[in-house]
């Protein structure tokens, strides 16, 4: 299926007195940026994490962190604080000033806790919960992905609706031409002023049956790529297709002096632009 690019998910499993948490962030990237937060502290880890990582996201800005937490050592700590201050007075009064704050010496206690933990088994653990939170954020991204193409479906019709109704005025509005011409050139024939090479530029650019099918066969190309049920890079292929919907309007506008018509094309570039939008949140 489709995916989204912006996603969370966290998960965590408990092992002796610690909490062992992860959690993974993913936001709009034109390619795929892997950033890991480790307390852990180890790089074959982060390596690891990443091919996971990138076996299942080609796009995105995918954030990543994972983090002990200790259970019931409120009183423990408390006594800790307690001791220390205690010793802190006593340095004190015999004029010794204590350089290590509080909040270093609890990070330097919890990274001692941390490190008494079996590293081979912390690193399965890692392992796991990462795995575990990729699927559940492919999952959240599937979801949310279905609903971008749902829309850009809906807008795509919208711009084929648009398109033969202008192509229905233009032909009107070509044939009032047509008849105005006609009437000038009979008009003019006998007296030998009319300028052929002049009436078949005129014609030439009002004819706008090369930018209809050029039209057509993008709109039939997007209906085809959406339908399907994946498709890499999706967003950058719709990104490009609506540059090339959007050189199209831009053409028949200015081939077109009826006010109508150039309404429609103004109508068919602001799908165009909410439709651009939407594809850059898909991976």
């Amino acid at each position: 299926m489709h995916k989204s690019m912006t996603g969370f998910s966290s998960k965590y499993v408990k092992y002796k007195n610690a909490i062992l948490s992860a959690q993974i962030k993913s936001e709009n990237s034109k390619n795929l940026e892997i950033l890991i937060i480790n307390e852990y502290n180890d790089f074959s880890l982060d390596n690891m994490i990443k091919k996971e990582i990138e076996k299942k996201f080609n796009r995105g800005k995918i954030k990543i962190a994972f983090n002990f937490d200790f259970i019931d050592e409120s009183k423990e700590l408390l006594e800790f604080k307690n001791y220390i201050n205690d010793y802190k007075n006593f340095l004190s009064q015999k004029n010794i000033n204590l350089t290590i704050s509080l909040s270093e010496l609890e990070n330097l206690s919890k990274k001692q806790k941390r490190n008494s933990l079996k590293k081979p088994f912390i690193i399965k653990k890692v392992i796991k919960l990462m795995k575990d939170c990729s699927i559940e954020l492919e999952k959240k991204q599937m979801a949310e992905g279905k609903i971008i193409i749902s829309a850009v479906n809906k807008k795509i019709n919208k711009i084929e609706s648009l398109k033969n109704l202008f192509h229905k005025k233009y032909d009107l509005y070509s044939k009032k031409l047509e008849k105005k011409y006609l009437k000038e050139l009979n008009n003019h024939i006998d007296s030998g002023t009319i300028n052929k090479k002049e009436i078949s530029v005129f014609i030439e650019k009002i004819d706008i049956e090369e930018e209809v099918i050029r039209l057509d066969s993008h709109i039939k190309m997007i209906k085809k790529i959406i339908s399907k049920k994946s498709s890499k890079n999706i967003g950058q292929i719709l990104d490009f297709y609506m540059q090339e919907i959007n050189r199209e309007a831009n053409t028949l506008s200015s081939k077109s002096k009826d006010p109508t018509i150039s309404n429609k094309a103004i109508e068919i570039k602001t799908l165009v632009n909410q439709i651009r939008e939407l594809s850059a949140n898909l991976s």
